[in-house]
Protein backbone atom coordinates (compact mmCIF):
# COMPACT_ATOMS: atom_id res chain seq x y z
CA UNK A 1 0.00 0.00 0.00
CA UNK A 2 1.62 3.60 -1.08
CA UNK A 3 1.94 6.01 1.63
CA UNK A 4 -1.08 8.21 0.06
CA UNK A 5 -3.13 5.40 0.48
CA UNK A 6 -2.20 5.22 4.13
CA UNK A 7 -2.83 8.79 4.81
CA UNK A 8 -5.84 8.54 3.04
CA UNK A 9 -7.13 5.32 4.99
CA UNK A 10 -5.58 7.51 8.51
CA UNK A 11 -7.63 10.15 7.84
CA UNK A 12 -10.89 8.03 7.50
CA UNK A 13 -10.51 5.88 9.92
CA UNK A 14 -10.29 9.19 12.51
CA UNK A 15 -14.06 9.97 11.04
CA UNK A 16 -15.25 6.98 11.57
CA UNK A 17 -13.38 6.78 15.13
CA UNK A 18 -15.12 9.67 16.45
CA UNK A 19 -18.25 9.05 14.72
CA UNK A 20 -18.68 5.41 16.34
CA UNK A 21 -17.41 7.09 19.69
CA UNK A 22 -20.47 9.63 19.82
CA UNK A 23 -22.46 7.12 19.27
CA UNK A 24 -21.36 4.48 21.71
CA UNK A 25 -21.43 7.09 24.39
CA UNK A 26 -24.95 8.11 22.95
CA UNK A 27 -26.26 4.64 23.05
CA UNK A 28 -24.61 4.48 27.01
CA UNK A 29 -26.33 7.42 28.22
CA UNK A 30 -29.41 6.08 26.62
CA UNK A 31 -28.88 3.05 28.44
CA UNK A 32 -28.21 4.58 31.58
CA UNK A 33 -31.48 6.93 31.53
CA UNK A 34 -33.58 3.32 30.15
CA UNK A 35 -32.54 1.34 33.08
CA UNK A 36 -32.90 4.36 35.86
CA UNK A 37 -36.53 4.61 34.58
CA UNK A 38 -36.78 0.65 34.42
CA UNK A 39 -35.65 0.35 38.24
CA UNK A 40 -38.23 3.05 39.66
CA UNK A 41 -40.56 1.44 37.38
CA UNK A 42 -39.90 -1.97 38.95
CA UNK A 43 -39.79 -0.62 42.74
CA UNK A 44 -42.99 1.28 42.43
CA UNK A 45 -44.75 -1.65 40.79
CA UNK A 46 -43.26 -4.30 43.99
CA UNK A 47 -44.51 -1.69 46.53
CA UNK A 48 -48.03 -1.45 45.01
CA UNK A 49 -48.42 -5.33 44.70
CA UNK A 50 -46.88 -5.26 48.54
CA UNK A 51 -49.75 -2.57 49.39
CA UNK A 52 -52.48 -5.04 48.01
CA UNK A 53 -51.01 -7.88 49.77
CA UNK A 54 -50.77 -6.27 53.18
CA UNK A 55 -54.27 -5.37 52.74
CA UNK A 56 -55.53 -8.45 51.42
CA UNK A 57 -53.58 -10.13 54.00
CA UNK A 58 -54.52 -8.47 56.86
CA UNK A 59 -58.26 -8.38 55.98
CA UNK A 60 -58.76 -12.14 55.27
CA UNK A 61 -56.70 -12.64 58.42
CA UNK A 62 -59.24 -11.70 61.05
CA UNK A 63 -62.30 -13.34 59.08
CA UNK A 64 -60.12 -16.59 59.23
CA UNK A 65 -59.47 -16.28 62.53
CA UNK A 66 -63.15 -15.70 63.29
CA UNK A 67 -64.06 -18.72 61.32
CA UNK A 68 -61.64 -21.35 62.93
CA UNK A 69 -63.16 -19.61 66.34
CA UNK A 70 -66.57 -20.88 65.50
CA UNK A 71 -64.86 -24.01 63.30
CA UNK A 72 -66.91 -22.92 60.07
CA UNK A 73 -64.23 -24.38 57.90
CA UNK A 74 -66.29 -24.50 54.79
CA UNK A 75 -66.06 -20.42 54.73
CA UNK A 76 -62.67 -20.61 55.29
CA UNK A 77 -61.67 -22.58 52.28
CA UNK A 78 -64.37 -20.75 50.16
CA UNK A 79 -61.90 -17.86 51.13
CA UNK A 80 -59.05 -19.75 50.14
CA UNK A 81 -60.77 -20.51 46.52
CA UNK A 82 -61.75 -16.93 46.29
CA UNK A 83 -58.11 -15.56 46.59
CA UNK A 84 -56.64 -18.09 44.69
CA UNK A 85 -58.98 -17.04 41.84
CA UNK A 86 -57.61 -13.71 41.33
CA UNK A 87 -54.54 -13.07 38.44
CA UNK A 88 -51.98 -12.11 41.06
CA UNK A 89 -52.02 -14.77 43.68
CA UNK A 90 -50.70 -17.99 42.82
CA UNK A 91 -51.28 -19.66 45.93
CA UNK A 92 -52.68 -19.85 49.51
CA UNK A 93 -52.36 -22.29 52.37
CA UNK A 94 -53.26 -22.67 55.95
CA UNK A 95 -51.60 -24.67 58.54
CA UNK A 96 -51.87 -25.64 61.97
CA UNK A 97 -48.84 -25.62 64.15
CA UNK A 98 -49.60 -29.07 64.77
CA UNK A 99 -50.38 -29.46 61.37
CA UNK A 100 -53.45 -31.31 61.86
CA UNK A 101 -54.90 -28.91 59.64
CA UNK A 102 -53.52 -28.11 56.51
CA UNK A 103 -55.42 -26.47 53.75
CA UNK A 104 -53.77 -25.73 50.12
CA UNK A 105 -55.26 -23.89 47.26
CA UNK A 106 -53.27 -23.28 43.78
CA UNK A 107 -49.49 -23.07 43.94
CA UNK A 108 -48.60 -25.14 47.35
CA UNK A 109 -46.56 -23.44 49.43
CA UNK A 110 -46.33 -23.35 53.44
CA UNK A 111 -44.11 -21.52 55.71
CA UNK A 112 -44.13 -21.52 59.36
CA UNK A 113 -43.54 -17.89 61.06
CA UNK A 114 -44.76 -16.65 64.61
CA UNK A 115 -44.55 -12.80 63.29
CA UNK A 116 -45.38 -11.36 59.80
CA UNK A 117 -43.00 -12.00 57.33
CA UNK A 118 -42.43 -10.87 53.35
CA UNK A 119 -40.05 -12.91 51.49
CA UNK A 120 -39.19 -11.44 47.91
CA UNK A 121 -38.03 -13.79 45.23
CA UNK A 122 -37.43 -13.42 41.44
CA UNK A 123 -40.67 -14.66 40.53
CA UNK A 124 -42.89 -14.36 43.32
CA UNK A 125 -43.17 -12.60 46.54
CA UNK A 126 -44.48 -14.30 49.94
CA UNK A 127 -46.69 -13.41 52.86
CA UNK A 128 -46.39 -14.88 56.04
CA UNK A 129 -48.79 -13.80 58.94
CA UNK A 130 -49.53 -15.92 62.33
CA UNK A 131 -52.69 -16.83 62.91
CA UNK A 132 -54.43 -16.31 66.44
CA UNK A 133 -56.92 -18.05 68.88
CA UNK A 134 -56.16 -16.95 71.93
CA UNK A 135 -52.91 -18.22 71.11
CA UNK A 136 -50.90 -19.44 68.23
CA UNK A 137 -52.60 -21.58 65.95
CA UNK A 138 -50.58 -21.59 62.92
CA UNK A 139 -49.31 -19.53 59.46
CA UNK A 140 -51.70 -18.17 56.71
CA UNK A 141 -49.19 -17.73 53.53
CA UNK A 142 -50.12 -15.96 50.33
CA UNK A 143 -47.73 -16.40 47.15
CA UNK A 144 -48.34 -13.35 45.07
CA UNK A 145 -47.06 -14.21 40.80
CA UNK A 146 -44.18 -11.48 39.69
CA UNK A 147 -45.00 -12.27 36.04
CA UNK A 148 -46.67 -10.03 34.87
CA UNK A 149 -43.93 -7.62 36.08
CA UNK A 150 -41.39 -9.75 34.86
CA UNK A 151 -43.40 -9.74 31.22
CA UNK A 152 -43.39 -6.21 31.34
CA UNK A 153 -39.91 -5.51 32.30
CA UNK A 154 -39.24 -7.90 29.25
CA UNK A 155 -41.15 -5.89 26.85
CA UNK A 156 -39.56 -2.64 28.08
CA UNK A 157 -36.24 -4.47 27.38
CA UNK A 158 -37.32 -5.27 24.37
CA UNK A 159 -38.20 -2.33 22.93
CA UNK A 160 -35.18 -0.19 24.07
CA UNK A 161 -33.28 -2.71 22.67
CA UNK A 162 -34.97 -2.53 18.96
CA UNK A 163 -34.32 1.55 19.65
CA UNK A 164 -30.84 0.66 20.32
CA UNK A 165 -30.67 -1.27 17.03
CA UNK A 166 -32.23 1.67 14.86
CA UNK A 167 -29.58 4.44 16.23
CA UNK A 168 -26.81 1.71 15.52
CA UNK A 169 -28.28 1.73 11.90
CA UNK A 170 -28.79 5.64 11.85
CA UNK A 171 -24.82 5.89 12.94
CA UNK A 172 -23.70 3.48 10.12
CA UNK A 173 -25.60 5.28 7.93
CA UNK A 174 -24.00 8.70 8.59
CA UNK A 175 -20.97 7.33 9.33
CA UNK A 176 -20.94 5.94 5.31
CA UNK A 177 -22.34 9.43 4.32
CA UNK A 178 -19.00 10.92 6.37
CA UNK A 179 -17.39 8.57 4.77
CA UNK A 180 -17.88 8.84 1.25
CA UNK A 181 -17.81 12.93 1.34
CA UNK A 182 -14.85 13.23 3.80
CA UNK A 183 -12.99 10.44 1.52
CA UNK A 184 -13.32 12.11 -1.66
CA UNK A 185 -11.77 15.82 0.09
CA UNK A 186 -9.11 13.50 1.73
CA UNK A 187 -8.05 12.00 -1.42
CA UNK A 188 -7.82 15.43 -3.91
CA UNK A 189 -5.83 17.17 -0.61
CA UNK A 190 -3.54 14.10 -0.38
CA UNK A 191 -3.07 13.41 -4.17
CA UNK A 192 -1.31 16.97 -4.09
CA UNK A 193 0.43 16.58 -0.44
CA UNK A 194 2.19 13.41 -0.96
CA UNK A 195 3.64 14.01 -4.44
CA UNK A 196 6.63 15.39 -3.46
CA UNK A 197 6.94 13.06 -0.54
CA UNK A 198 6.59 10.18 -3.18
CA UNK A 199 9.17 11.51 -5.65
CA UNK A 200 11.89 12.16 -2.38
CA UNK A 201 11.02 8.56 -1.98
CA UNK A 202 11.57 7.03 -5.28
CA UNK A 203 14.67 9.35 -5.11
CA UNK A 204 15.89 7.87 -1.97
CA UNK A 205 14.70 4.46 -3.29
CA UNK A 206 17.48 4.66 -6.33
CA UNK A 207 20.27 6.12 -4.15
CA UNK A 208 19.33 2.79 -1.89
CA UNK A 209 19.93 0.72 -5.32
CA UNK A 210 23.72 2.67 -5.65
CA UNK A 211 22.23 5.02 -8.17
CA UNK A 212 23.73 8.55 -6.27
CA UNK A 213 23.22 10.75 -9.48
CA UNK A 214 21.12 13.79 -9.52
CA UNK A 215 17.27 12.89 -9.85
CA UNK A 216 15.80 14.49 -12.91
CA UNK A 217 12.54 14.46 -11.76
CA UNK A 218 13.31 16.25 -7.87
CA UNK A 219 15.30 18.79 -9.67
CA UNK A 220 12.76 20.15 -11.22
CA UNK A 221 10.50 20.10 -7.79
CA UNK A 222 9.48 24.02 -7.11
CA UNK A 223 8.02 24.85 -3.86
CA UNK A 224 9.00 27.67 -1.39
CA UNK A 225 7.74 25.29 1.47
CA UNK A 226 8.56 22.63 3.73
CA UNK A 227 8.52 20.10 1.17
CA UNK A 228 10.80 22.29 -0.97
CA UNK A 229 13.41 23.04 1.19
CA UNK A 230 13.66 19.33 2.28
CA UNK A 231 13.64 18.27 -1.65
CA UNK A 232 16.56 21.20 -2.05
CA UNK A 233 18.36 19.29 0.81
CA UNK A 234 18.17 15.57 -0.39
CA UNK A 235 19.67 16.56 -3.60
CA UNK A 236 23.09 18.14 -1.28
CA UNK A 237 22.68 15.21 0.68
CA UNK A 238 23.11 12.54 -2.66
CA UNK A 239 25.67 14.58 -3.90
CA UNK A 240 27.71 14.39 -0.55
CA UNK A 241 26.60 10.56 -0.44
CA UNK A 242 28.05 10.05 -3.86
CA UNK A 243 31.50 11.38 -2.92
CA UNK A 244 31.51 9.36 0.76
CA UNK A 245 30.31 6.17 -1.26
CA UNK A 246 33.27 6.05 -3.18
CA UNK A 247 35.53 6.47 -0.30
CA UNK A 248 33.56 4.22 1.94
CA UNK A 249 34.56 1.28 -1.01
CA UNK A 250 38.03 2.12 -0.75
CA UNK A 251 37.94 1.41 3.12
CA UNK A 252 35.45 -1.51 2.71
CA UNK A 253 37.84 -3.09 0.77
CA UNK A 254 40.66 -2.37 3.35
CA UNK A 255 38.75 -3.32 6.16
CA UNK A 256 38.01 -6.96 4.69
CA UNK A 257 41.51 -8.14 4.64
CA UNK A 258 41.88 -6.94 8.81
CA UNK A 259 38.44 -8.72 9.48
CA UNK A 260 40.09 -11.98 8.03
CA UNK A 261 42.91 -11.80 10.19
CA UNK A 262 41.36 -10.82 13.36
CA UNK A 263 38.77 -13.47 12.78
CA UNK A 264 41.01 -15.73 12.62
CA UNK A 265 42.88 -14.45 16.07
CA UNK A 266 39.29 -14.96 17.89
CA UNK A 267 38.68 -18.35 16.50
CA UNK A 268 42.48 -19.48 17.98
CA UNK A 269 41.91 -16.94 21.68
CA UNK A 270 38.25 -18.64 21.37
CA UNK A 271 39.73 -22.22 21.67
CA UNK A 272 42.05 -21.56 24.08
CA UNK A 273 39.72 -20.18 26.41
CA UNK A 274 37.61 -23.40 26.32
CA UNK A 275 40.40 -25.05 27.37
CA UNK A 276 41.28 -21.98 30.19
CA UNK A 277 37.15 -22.67 31.60
CA UNK A 278 37.71 -26.21 31.92
CA UNK A 279 41.30 -26.39 33.67
CA UNK A 280 41.71 -25.73 37.37
CA UNK A 281 44.08 -22.71 37.62
CA UNK A 282 45.77 -24.06 40.62
CA UNK A 283 46.36 -27.86 40.15
CA UNK A 284 46.24 -27.56 36.22
CA UNK A 285 43.39 -30.20 36.54
CA UNK A 286 39.89 -30.75 34.99
CA UNK A 287 37.40 -28.22 37.21
CA UNK A 288 33.61 -29.49 37.90
CA UNK A 289 32.77 -27.63 35.04
CA UNK A 290 34.43 -29.83 32.87
CA UNK A 291 33.61 -33.15 34.51
CA UNK A 292 29.40 -31.93 34.11
CA UNK A 293 30.26 -31.15 30.36
CA UNK A 294 31.97 -34.56 29.51
CA UNK A 295 30.74 -37.01 32.38
CA UNK A 296 27.36 -37.76 30.51
CA UNK A 297 28.29 -38.43 27.13
CA UNK A 298 31.25 -40.73 28.93
CA UNK A 299 28.55 -42.60 30.71
CA UNK A 300 26.24 -42.74 27.40
CA UNK A 301 29.18 -44.28 24.91
CA UNK A 302 30.22 -46.64 27.70
CA UNK A 303 26.80 -47.64 28.17
CA UNK A 304 26.13 -47.82 24.40
CA UNK A 305 29.34 -50.14 23.99
CA UNK A 306 28.07 -52.10 27.06
CA UNK A 307 31.44 -50.80 28.82
CA UNK A 308 32.33 -50.78 32.49
CA UNK A 309 32.60 -47.58 33.94
CA UNK A 310 34.16 -46.72 37.73
CA UNK A 311 33.87 -43.69 39.40
CA UNK A 312 36.41 -42.71 42.43
CA UNK A 313 35.70 -39.73 45.23
CA UNK A 314 38.34 -38.74 47.26
CA UNK A 315 38.62 -35.92 49.78
CA UNK A 316 41.94 -35.28 52.21
CA UNK A 317 41.55 -35.89 55.58
CA UNK A 318 41.52 -33.30 58.30
CA UNK A 319 42.31 -30.74 55.40
CA UNK A 320 40.81 -27.82 57.65
CA UNK A 321 43.48 -28.31 60.50
CA UNK A 322 46.20 -27.85 57.93
CA UNK A 323 44.65 -24.76 56.90
CA UNK A 324 44.05 -23.47 60.53
CA UNK A 325 47.69 -24.55 61.78
CA UNK A 326 49.73 -23.80 58.75
CA UNK A 327 47.94 -21.69 56.40
CA UNK A 328 46.45 -21.52 52.97
CA UNK A 329 49.77 -21.45 51.49
CA UNK A 330 50.79 -24.52 52.65
CA UNK A 331 46.99 -26.04 51.80
CA UNK A 332 47.70 -25.28 48.49
CA UNK A 333 50.83 -26.83 48.18
CA UNK A 334 49.11 -30.41 49.70
CA UNK A 335 46.07 -29.87 46.99
CA UNK A 336 48.42 -29.56 44.20
CA UNK A 337 51.50 -32.36 45.34
CA UNK A 338 47.99 -34.48 45.61
CA UNK A 339 46.96 -33.78 42.04
CA UNK A 340 50.47 -34.63 40.96
CA UNK A 341 50.11 -38.29 42.29
CA UNK A 342 46.82 -38.16 40.66
CA UNK A 343 48.05 -37.69 37.14
CA UNK A 344 50.65 -40.33 37.79
CA UNK A 345 48.76 -43.01 38.73
CA UNK A 346 45.27 -42.36 36.68
CA UNK A 347 45.41 -43.58 32.81
CA UNK A 348 45.02 -41.23 29.70
CA UNK A 349 41.72 -42.43 29.20
CA UNK A 350 40.98 -41.33 32.84
CA UNK A 351 38.77 -37.88 33.41
CA UNK A 352 40.68 -36.68 36.49
CA UNK A 353 39.24 -33.24 38.25
CA UNK A 354 39.64 -31.26 41.36
CA UNK A 355 35.74 -31.40 41.97
CA UNK A 356 35.43 -29.32 45.26
CA UNK A 357 37.99 -27.48 47.69
CA UNK A 358 40.03 -30.40 48.85
CA UNK A 359 37.61 -33.08 46.90
CA UNK A 360 38.78 -34.92 43.63
CA UNK A 361 36.97 -37.10 41.33
CA UNK A 362 38.29 -39.41 38.48
CA UNK A 363 36.18 -41.01 36.06
CA UNK A 364 37.74 -44.17 34.68
CA UNK A 365 36.03 -45.72 31.47
CA UNK A 366 36.89 -49.36 30.36
CA UNK A 367 38.41 -50.76 33.79
CA UNK A 368 37.09 -53.72 36.28
CA UNK A 369 36.59 -53.09 39.60
CA UNK A 370 39.70 -55.14 41.01
CA UNK A 371 41.75 -52.92 38.68
CA UNK A 372 40.15 -49.89 40.05
CA UNK A 373 40.55 -51.00 43.69
CA UNK A 374 44.51 -51.63 42.97
CA UNK A 375 44.58 -48.05 41.37
CA UNK A 376 42.62 -46.29 44.63
CA UNK A 377 44.95 -48.08 47.12
CA UNK A 378 48.17 -47.06 45.26
CA UNK A 379 46.80 -43.57 45.07
CA UNK A 380 45.86 -43.58 49.17
CA UNK A 381 49.46 -44.94 49.93
CA UNK A 382 51.55 -42.53 47.61
CA UNK A 383 49.56 -39.55 49.71
CA UNK A 384 50.17 -41.38 52.77
CA UNK A 385 54.02 -41.76 51.89
CA UNK A 386 53.84 -37.72 50.81
CA UNK A 387 56.10 -35.27 52.91
CA UNK A 388 55.79 -31.99 52.22
CA UNK A 389 58.41 -29.97 52.93
CA UNK A 390 57.40 -26.80 55.50
CA UNK A 391 60.06 -23.69 56.50
CA UNK A 392 62.74 -24.21 59.68
CA UNK A 393 62.75 -27.88 58.75
CA UNK A 394 59.27 -28.98 59.66
CA UNK A 395 57.19 -31.70 57.58
CA UNK A 396 53.78 -32.55 57.04
CA UNK A 397 51.86 -35.62 55.99
CA UNK A 398 48.76 -35.76 54.83
CA UNK A 399 46.13 -39.03 54.27
CA UNK A 400 43.15 -39.02 52.25
CA UNK A 401 39.82 -41.06 52.45
CA UNK A 402 38.56 -42.38 48.65
CA UNK A 403 35.12 -43.53 47.65
CA UNK A 404 34.03 -46.03 44.58
CA UNK A 405 31.26 -46.94 42.73
CA UNK A 406 31.09 -48.97 39.69
CA UNK A 407 28.22 -47.73 37.33
CA UNK A 408 25.33 -50.53 37.12
CA UNK A 409 24.60 -49.59 33.54
CA UNK A 410 21.17 -52.11 33.17
CA UNK A 411 19.85 -49.81 36.31
CA UNK A 412 21.93 -46.38 36.18
CA UNK A 413 20.15 -43.38 34.07
CA UNK A 414 22.61 -41.24 34.76
CA UNK A 415 26.49 -39.93 36.54
CA UNK A 416 24.27 -38.48 39.38
CA UNK A 417 23.49 -41.60 40.88
CA UNK A 418 27.13 -43.12 40.65
CA UNK A 419 28.31 -39.86 42.16
CA UNK A 420 25.60 -40.70 44.92
CA UNK A 421 27.20 -43.79 45.86
CA UNK A 422 30.88 -42.56 45.45
CA UNK A 423 30.13 -40.32 48.12
CA UNK A 424 28.23 -42.34 50.31
CA UNK A 425 31.25 -45.01 50.06
CA UNK A 426 33.58 -41.49 51.23
CA UNK A 427 31.30 -40.79 53.66
CA UNK A 428 31.66 -44.00 55.19
CA UNK A 429 35.27 -44.15 54.35
CA UNK A 430 35.81 -41.31 56.62
CA UNK A 431 33.42 -42.26 59.37
CA UNK A 432 35.08 -45.94 59.49
CA UNK A 433 38.62 -44.26 60.64
CA UNK A 434 39.75 -42.21 57.50
CA UNK A 435 42.81 -43.02 55.19
CA UNK A 436 41.16 -46.11 53.54
CA UNK A 437 39.16 -47.07 50.06
CA UNK A 438 35.90 -48.09 50.57
CA UNK A 439 33.71 -49.50 47.61
CA UNK A 440 29.91 -48.87 47.64
CA UNK A 441 28.90 -52.23 47.04
CA UNK A 442 30.78 -53.45 50.40
CA UNK A 443 28.27 -51.13 52.02
CA UNK A 444 25.21 -52.85 50.05
CA UNK A 445 26.39 -56.22 51.61
CA UNK A 446 26.88 -54.82 54.72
Amino acid sequence: MSLRNKFILVLLSIVISIVTLFTYLNLKEDEKTFNIQLENRVDFMKKQILQNAKYTIDYHKREIENDLASMNLSHISSILKQLVQRDEIEGVSLVSEDKQMQLFEGRPYHKKTKKETIEVKKDSIVIATPIEISKYWGTLSIVYSLDSLNTEIKKAKRISNDKKIANINNAVGLAVIMFIIFGIFVFFWAKRLMHPILLLTKSAQKMADGNMGEDEELSHLDRNDEVGTLAKTFQKMAHKLENSYKTLQELNESLEEKIKERTKDLEENKEELKVLASIDPMTKLYNRRHFSEVSEDIFRHNKKERKSLALIMLDIDNFKNVNDTYGHAVGDKVIIAIADILREHTRGTDTVCRYGGEEYIILMPDIDMDRCMKIAEAIRVSIENLVIKLEKGKELQVTISIGIAMFDMLVDNNVEIAINKADNALYEAKRGGKNRVMLYSELSMA
